[in-house]
């Protein structure tokens, strides 16, 4: 009822700017035509008219549903000459699937269809870019969703002839510099025929595109891969990060970190500063500990929460809270951010290192709260609480909203926290 009585504003407004312009609303003008979206100009034109004189009809453009690049438009340089290309996601009337077309001026400087391919469904989910081909030409991944399964297309244009390189269901993708060949590199997490999660990457080389399965978890230990991550080591060099499913009911994560060994063409376990064994020094049991780049420095960080050292847990409702350390595994002193998580609500509160080791984290007072204080309990740190959204506290600091509840904390009455600490910046949504 609500669409309808918009789409009557929308209509109203439409004929009455129509009227106020002095136009005809009787049989020269059309309801759709008043409705139709506005023409493109420019660039963006010129490259539709190419388009439908190419197809001999007008092209019913396609656009993204998510992700940075939401125009049926694409400009780059797709063939490494350094001279702009566009393309185009459309359907026509002898497709069902979604089409890619890349157009180049000619001498005159008027576009043209040099190529065109198929993709797998008659939407789009997800556009992006990847520089995997020297001397620096652009190659376009296409996202589809194929009944609820996500699917990931890469098209490369050379030496005028547009390519399908990959087609192939996937979970995660990563766009990354894993080879230090100067040219970024496709890592994948999909599943095979049989339903089970792998790791590939696509790579180009003196031969073209080639593909690798990455092998970084061992059976014994993993029954599965969870997320994929990627960034820089302490000491420089790009890591990929590895979750996996581990324990008894495959619930619990532990990670594993690879390094591009150019020696063996393959993705290897890095050798690390940090630790001699990460797949003990990361076991978590709350499945928001995904790794990732907690701090935006370019460095990814490991959960772990098998860190009894660092506080005493004496929690009988909030059983959900636990403490957890994230951690760089490549330098030499790992630990890099201390707090506790909420497994139920999945949000991090990053704590002062100071406390670390003199912790006793205990209910609180309320339904839904807990309270941090020194070990024997004297001495207040904190107060947390999480709470409906039309709940007001005036002592209280808001430090975010998750799931409609609130997050609120407040210092005990005579802490004074560390100057580099602040409260208000210390909340993750993980």
């Amino acid at each position: 009822m609500r669409k309808s009585r918009v789409l009557c504003r929308m209509i109203g407004a439409v004929l009455a700017c129509a009227v106020l312009a002095g136009c005809s609303v009787g049989g020269t003008m059309s309801l759709d035509e008043m409705l139709r979206a506005p023409q493109l100009t420019g660039e963006y034109s010129a490259v539709q008219t190419a388009l439908n004189e190419y197809l001999g009809e007008s092209a019913q453009l396609k656009y993204p549903a998510n992700g940075d690049f939401l125009s049926p438009f694409l400009f780059g340089d797709w063939d490494g000459d350094d001279v702009q290309d566009a393309a185009v996601l459309y359907v026509s009337s002898t497709s069902v699937n979604v089409q890619l077309a890349i157009l180049q001026k000619d001498v005159s400087g008027n576009w043209k269809v040099c190529g065109t391919a198929e993709g797998l469904s008659d939407s789009v989910d997800s556009v992006s870019f990847a520089a995997m081909r020297a001397p620096g030409a652009d190659q376009i991944l296409v996202g589809y969703t194929i009944t609820s399964d996500e699917y990931l297309a890469v098209y490369s244009y050379t030496d005028g002839k547009l390519e399908t390189v990959l087609q192939q269901p996937y979970n995660q993708y990563l766009i990354e510099d894993f080879t230090g060949r100067g040219t970024e590199d496709l890592v994948l997490l999909s599943s095979d025929e049989n339903g089970q999660t792998q790791v590939q990457m696509l790579t180009d080389g003196p031969d073209g595109f080639t593909s690798m399965q990455v092998v970084g978890l061992s059976s014994e230990q993993f029954s599965g891969y969870a997320s994929l991550a990627a960034g820089k080591g302490a000491f420089g060099g790009n890591y990929l990060i590895l979750d996996g499913w581990t324990g008894a009911s495959g619930s619990y994560l532990a990670s594993s970190i690879l390094r591009y060994d150019a020696t063996t063409g393959q993705m290897d376990p890095a050798s690390l500063a940090g630790t001699d064994d990460v797949y003990n020094d990361s076991l978590r049991y709350a499945s928001c500990l995904i790794s990732r780049d907690l701090d935006n420095d370019g460095i990814v960080e490991i959960p772990a929460q098998s860190v009894e050292e660092a506080g005493t847990l004496n929690l009988t409702a909030n059983k959900r809270f636990s403490f957890v350390r994230w951690m760089d595994f490549t330098g030499w002193h790992p630990e890099k951010s201390f707090g506790i998580v909420d497994e139920e609500y999945g949000f991090y509160l990053e704590l002062p290192a100071e406390w670390e080791g003199n912790l006793l984290m205990t209910d609180g007072a309320e339904e839904g709260e807990i309270q941090l204080s020194n070990l024997s309990g004297d001495e207040i740190y904190m107060t947390l609480r999480v709470t409906d959204d039309d709940v007001s506290y005036d002592s209280w600091q808001r430090l975010g909203m998750v799931a409609s509840m609130q997050i609120l904390a407040k210092m005990g009455p005579d802490i004074k926290t560390p100057t580099a600490y602040m409260l208000s910046k210390a909340i993750y949504i993980l």
